[in-house]
């Protein structure tokens, strides 16, 4: 009897050592946020296991988000620590994935609350503040967001349309305020995406956006 009880106590051990491993979230920022895109896109497939091919705008806007949240440095943004979290998501996807990665769903909306804010969201007061933030965060998805999905295409063709018309006066606004160089231009779009970065989900923001400068 004594020796039936641990061989089946040895079993499952084995059987728990088999099993998805625990996961838990690094330290280093890079890999936080590369580690809860990778969360997200796993939650989202999960909730949606009949997607096919690539998942709908709301849910790739919430994955590039932690690398948006990545990139703010103070009132600066950097592109190239935005481009390491996508980088990154690709080697870590595996190992998470194949984990426990429920359990890090929690931790993420706490590290990363903004991510899943979709209420009490308000644009900037300012008409030219509202206007580059929404024109900076349109030219940031366009540009790194990736999708076939035919009703994402549909709101950056909006993003698009909604550029062109603020194109005018931004440019001309930006003129008055003395900002004609390059550089200044690009402090001022940069500073605007973390602003608008920190208000919550693109897609509820981008909505505002549209809605507001369509």
């Amino acid at each position: 009897m004594r020796s039936a009880i641990f061989l089946v106590s040895a079993s499952a051990l084995m059987l728990s050592a088999c099993g998805p491993k625990k996961l838990a979230l690094p330290a280093d920022p890079i890999d936080k946020a590369a580690s809860c895109a990778v969360v997200s896109a796993a939650e989202a497939r999960l909730r949606n296991p009949d997607t096919k091919g690539d998942l709908d705008f709301d849910a790739q806007t919430r994955i590039i988000h932690y690398a948006m949240l990545a990139g703010i440095e103070g009132e600066g943004f950097s592109t190239k620590n935005a481009s390491a979290v996508v980088s990154r998501m690709s080697e870590v996807e595996a190992d998470i994935t194949n984990g426990k990665w429920q359990d890090l769903v929690a931790p993420c909306d706490q590290a990363f609350p903004e991510v899943k804010k979709t209420s009490g969201i308000a644009l900037p007061e300012g008409r030219f503040d509202a206007q580059l933030g929404c024109y900076a965060m349109a030219d940031f998805l366009v540009k790194t967001v990736t999708t076939t999905d035919p009703k994402a295409q549909d709101r950056f063709a909006a993003f698009q349309k909604m550029k062109r018309d603020l194109d005018g006066s931004i440019g001309a606004t930006m003129k008055a305020r003395g900002a004609g160089s390059y550089e200044r231009t690009l402090d001022l779009k940069q500073g605007a995406l973390v602003r608008m970065t920190r208000l919550g989900a693109p897609a509820e923001v981008m909505t505002m956006c549209t809605e507001r400068f369509d």
